[in-house]
Formats: structure tokens, sequence, C-alpha cells
């Protein structure tokens, strides 16, 4: 039986891994283990730990995560993880590490793994974002052996790295296999569970720090804070990750947002219920890869803004626009009243769906252990 390793960091890669991880679980030839750290573990972004654990056995946890949002501390946390996933992968001795997305944690797994001679299968490479993230994606790709890619472009995208075109495969991104199949909370659940007033339209919002952007970061969320007020709608708010300058838009959510009764603040909405929102909701705003990724699989109009998400490929739902006040206001009402832009959004295709995602992961995952 070969020995499969999961390293999950936060709530961004467990949601989408769910599928897979299950799929990887239930086969007889193989064994998961799942090694959770980072955000898990942090009471201020909901302690998703408890998530991971009501689906899965964990077999190690480890608790390093950072203890304030500064980038040295980042770099600090970072060279812990790299020490800490070498003593967990002697102990475990894996077949081959999965890693998913572009998350730090992500990458000083793959560093350890290499190291110890670990073949590392990199899910969701090659994307362009345009900020830090394309950096440390692009150098988890470097340090693993085998490509699972969401689109054609991604797929070239990783090549130019100079890998190998027979270690890239396109398997479309797997949170849209939850969408595909329906297995979100339903309307009914979602109006109750999180009092949803349907006579009005639902915004969410969830915006990151770019962190090469820390120190323009309180302009920039003072400016949507402004914008979001002054249109005064019902909004879902969604703590930021835990990355350099997050702090800084939790203390304006907070200090801000929080005082209007239409601004419902949650630092961790488990993965099913976001999807569940994102359903019945009428607009998303802010920077998050749910706004590209998932977001056009419900026709969602997406307001996105700023640099973050500024080179990734992306559908016909997304406008973009820079920390401006008056431009996000005007891209708010034109999301919720042009008829042929809401017309268009809903029947948007998205570039990252692929039917059978975690089927043909598990696939290609038996054979690169053949």
């Amino acid at each position: 039986m070969k020995k499969i390793a999961y390293l999950t960091g936060s709530r961004a890669d467990f949601g989408r891994a769910t599928y897979f991880l299950k799929e990887i679980e239930k086969d007889p030839d193989l064994e998961l283990h799942i090694i959770a750290t980072g955000m898990h573990f942090l009471d201020s972004y909901g302690k998703t730990i408890n998530e991971v654990e009501k689906e899965f056995n964990i077999s190690k946890k480890i608790e390093i995560y950072p203890k304030n949002d500064s980038n040295e501390e980042m770099a600090k946390v970072f060279g812990e993880m790299v020490s800490e996933f070498s003593r967990i992968f002697n102990e475990i001795k894996p077949d081959t590490l999965i890693v998913l997305g572009d998350r730090g944690e992500m990458l000083a797994g793959a560093i350890s793994a290499q190291h110890m001679n670990i073949p590392v299968i990199h899910i969701g490479g090659g994307h362009r974002s345009g900020s830090i993230d394309d950096r440390i994606r692009d150098s988890i790709s470097i340090f693993s052996n085998y490509h699972l890619v969401a689109s054609e472009k991604t797929s070239y995208e990783v090549a130019k790295l100079g890998i190998k075109n027979e270690n890239i495969h396109i398997v479309g991104a797997p949170d849209l296999e939850v969408i595909d199949k329906k297995d979100f909370s339903g309307s009914d659940e979602i109006i109750n569970k999180y009092s949803i007033d349907i006579s009005k339209p639902l915004v969410i919002f969830s915006l990151h720090s770019n962190t090469t952007e820390v120190n323009d970061t309180p302009n920039q969320i003072k400016t949507v804070c402004e914008a979001l007020l002054e249109v005064n709608l019902p909004t879902i708010v969604i703590y930021p990750n835990s990355d350099a300058g997050g702090k800084i838009i939790i203390e304006a959510i907070d200090n801000v947002l929080s005082k209007n009764s239409n601004f419902k603040i949650y630092d961790n909405i488990p993965y099913k219920d976001f999807l569940g929102l994102m359903s019945i909701s009428s607009l998303m705003i802010g920077n998050s890869s749910a706004g590209i990724i998932e977001a056009p699989s419900f026709g969602l109009p997406v307001i996105n803004i700023g640099s973050r998400q500024k080179n990734r490929e992306r559908s016909i739902n997304v406008t973009d626009v820079d920390f401006d006040k008056i431009a996000i206001i005007n891209s708010i009402k034109d999301s919720l009243h042009d008829k042929e832009f809401i017309q268009k959004a809903k029947n948007c295709k998205n570039p990252y769906y692929k039917k059978d995602t975690s089927k043909s992961i598990l696939r290609l995952t038996k054979e690169s252990l053949k």
C-alpha cells in the first residue's frame, strides 16, 4: 500500500481538496496521511482545524503559524515549517506528497520533500495573479515532479518554467467539482443560518492584503469601506487570510463595517456554506481568487479590486477596478442594474472547469507511483 501525504495549511486549500482526498482515502491501494498546519490553528481565523477533523483523520498536527502579520514573521515561520516538515516526512515516509495552490506552507513542504527524495504532485500551478503569489506558486512547481493544472493556459505557464509536457496534466480546478455536483449548502439552510433578507440583493465581500503593497493596505481598505458604506447593501464580510497586512484589514472591518447592521462579519465560513452563499448572492466584491475561479460557475457578477488577481485568467463575469471609491460605487451599480451585463455573467463560461476532476487526480496520482 502506497502512502500519500497531503499538506493543508488553511481553509483556502482544504475546501478545494475535500473531493479528491475522499477518492484517495477510499482507494484500497492507497493510505492517506493528512498533515495540518498554519492558519487552521488560529482562533482569530475560525480555528478551521475543527472542519478538517470533521471530514478526516489527521496524521500530524503542526501548530506553526505567524504570531503577527509582518513580512519578517512570515519568513521566520517559513523556515520553521521546512525544518518541521522534514521531521514529519521522516516519520511518515510517504511515497508522494500532494500540495495545492500557492501558500508558503506548500512551498516549505515541497522543498522538504525534494530534499528527502519524496516525489511531489502540485495541483493548481500556472495561475498568474500579478502578486508575490506567482513567485511562490512557480517555486512550488519547480520543486514538484508532477503537475495537475486547471486549464490550457495554466498548462502553458507551467511548461514555460522548463517542465516537460509529459509531467503536466489538465484536470480542471478541484473547487468546481463541489459546485458541479451541487454538494453545497442549500438556499433555505443558508437563508436561515445567516439570517438573509432575500428581498434585497446580497453582497459577499472578501479582501486580502497584497503582500507587495502592504504599506498601501490602510488606504486601500479605507477606500473600499467608504464605498461599501455609501452603497449600504446587505453584505457578508469574511476576514482575510493571515498574510502580511491582513490584520490591518481586520481592524478596519471591526472598527468601521461592524458598526452598520447591514454588514455581517465572519472570521471564517465553511466552504460549502460559502458556496451556498455564492449561489444566492447578487454580487461579490474584493480580490479573492474565488471571484475568479468559483464565481463563474454560479454566473455571479464580481468586482475585482486592485492588482492581486490582475493577471489571472477570467471569465466575463468579472469587472476590474482600482482602489477608487467612485469607480467601486459605479461598478457596484452597474453589476446590480445593467441587465445586459447580468445576463452575460449568468451565461458565462468557466475557463477552469473540467468534469470529474477528483477521479482524474486519483488516476494520475496512482500512475505517478508506478
